[in-house]
């Protein structure tokens, strides 16, 4: 799906964010412009099932945020605009209701915590909490039926023990059901999650056993629970049809044993960095699958739901 980085700027300095420092500090904006953007855009491919995502940085802080976002919508009505968000510009209430005014769009707002220390320690950026949960309110009252939200949860070894605890917050402060789904996120070890490795970096097999925890007792509260970022073998085959496919082709890598699995089409692959960072050791090939799998919606939900053969 295109994404496009409309602003290298964030109110937020998360510990295990995925673009480097120097391209955070980078002050020069000509690439950045709404020019520039539009320039860069030119011809951009696109398949039918494509969505257009806004990323930075933080893009709801560019300053010719509305001019863009609403060139993006004219070139393209049918579309679906995605702004990936830390939230927290939505805590102004004119701003959301601005934003508000266009159709067709999703936000994909990111919850770090379950109390404001949580939150903050991972954003390093005090009041963050405090402005995401009230923008996360102020989404979900204004909304209409063509906007959607999703609150995304980036599992690291900050955050993993504690995804029941968000979750349950998350629940009992905005109601599971407002919200269109949750996307627990497997860390993206690249830029200064990279750099952070030692204190965000975590492997699959630790974190298997709370992602299970964590859709079992949930799934069934919202009204969809993704997962996102998880090679088919570092989870258990209850949970395939929550995972999906949003990596980039050329993030990610298939090893040489790899070939042999008899899941490997509906497998989003290993991202390169983790392989680097965490090593290998933990993928399996699945070689014995006694199941059948009804395929997914598309290539980005590949499996629908499993059962016996």
């Amino acid at each position: 799906m295109p994404d496009v980085a409309i602003w290298n700027q964030c109110n937020n300095h998360c510990v295990m964010c995925t673009n480097s420092l120097s391209f955070q500090s980078e002050k020069e904006s000509v690439p950045y412009a709404f020019k520039s953007i539009k320039q860069r855009w030119v011809r951009r491919a696109m398949g039918p099932e494509d969505v257009i995502s806004f990323s930075g940085g933080e893009p709801t802080i560019h300053p010719e945020f509305f001019e863009i976002i609403h060139w993006f919508r004219a070139e393209y009505p049918k579309r679906t605009i995605v702004v990936v968000s830390n939230g927290r510009m939505f805590s102004y209430l004119q701003f959301t209701r601005n934003i508000l005014k266009i159709s067709n769009i999703l936000f994909e707002v990111a919850l770090h915590g379950y109390d404001e220390k949580s939150h903050d320690s991972v954003t390093r950026a005090p009041g963050s909490f405090r402005q995401t949960v009230q923008g996360i309110h102020h989404i979900l009252r204004h909304k209409k039926a063509s906007q959607e939200l999703e609150i995304r949860i980036v599992v690291t070894k900050l955050t993993y023990k504690h995804l029941g605890k968000i979750l349950s917050f998350v629940e009992k402060e905005f109601g599971a059901q407002k919200i269109r789904d949750i996307a627990l996120i497997f860390i993206e070890m690249e830029g200064q999650a990279q750099d952070n490795a030692r204190v965000v970096g975590i492997s699959y097999e630790k974190v298997k056993k709370y992602i299970e925890s964590a859709v079992h007792d949930w799934s069934s509260s919202f009204r969809e629970l993704r997962l996102l970022h998880f090679p088919l073998c570092t989870i258990p085959q209850i949970l395939w049809p929550y995972a999906w496919r949003t990596l980039r082709e050329e993030e990610v890598t298939f090893l040489s044993r790899c070939a042999s699995c008899l899941m490997k089409k509906y497998c989003l692959g290993i991202h390169k960095d983790y392989i680097s960072i965490m090593g290998k050791g933990e993928f399996k090939p699945v070689r014995n699958m006694k199941k059948k799998i009804e395929k997914g919606i598309s290539f980005y939900k590949p499996i629908k739901s499993i059962s016996r053969g």
